[in-house]
């Protein structure tokens, strides 16, 4: 999983679930070392980074799931709900906090302090994703629960990837055609 697959390292941290329908049921690691692999891949953590324990697993997933909650509503047109937005926003807060901030002659650089871990990072990540000029083009899957920025041109993207759920639909709608000629 890379940046580029859904748009923004953070997204691609929204997206570690593995299920085609909308549950959010099954995450695509099953360890902390896994985890931390993903998030080195798409560029919310460094390589070398303490593997999260249990603990900080379930703060990150808690963190992942109220962080859908509120740009699944952004790409709904809905406005989020109340406990997700606050969750997101404490994160935000307590990671700009301890955050370590770069004044250069193109902006601002923000990163996770000496004390900010992987959570601080993630947060981190999920700041830089609002601050976006194009968050208007946050679209979620038609198919499963995967969030992505829509760059295409056209009528829009409605998945959040041809060979994860775009070829899937289209064989569906494919064999349903077929049903109604044979009927």
């Amino acid at each position: 999983m890379t940046p580029g697959d859904f748009g923004h390292p953070a997204l691609s941290f929204l997206n570690t679930v593995t299920d085609d329908g909308k549950t959010r049921a099954r995450n695509s690691f099953a360890r902390g070392d896994e985890l931390l692999a993903e998030l080195v891949a798409c560029g919310l953590a460094p390589r070398g980074m303490q593997v999260p324990g249990a603990g900080q697993i379930a703060a990150l997933m808690t963190l992942r799931e109220a962080a859908y909650g509120v740009f699944s509503a952004m790409a709904a047109g809905r406005k989020p709900g109340r406990e997700e937005a606050l969750t997101l926003e404490t994160a935000m807060k307590s990671a700009l906090q301890d955050a370590s901030f770069t004044f250069r002659g193109d902006g601002l650089s923000i990163a996770a302090g000496p004390l900010g871990g992987i959570y601080d990072r993630v947060a981190l990540g999920l700041f830089d994703l609002m601050q976006r000029s194009d968050l208007d083009r946050i679209r979620e899957c038609k198919r499963c629960t995967h969030i992505f920025l829509d760059h295409g041109r056209g009528r829009g993207r409605r998945w959040c990837s041809m060979a994860r759920c775009g070829n899937r639909a289209k064989a569906a709608t494919f064999r349903a055609r077929q049903r109604a000629h044979i009927v």
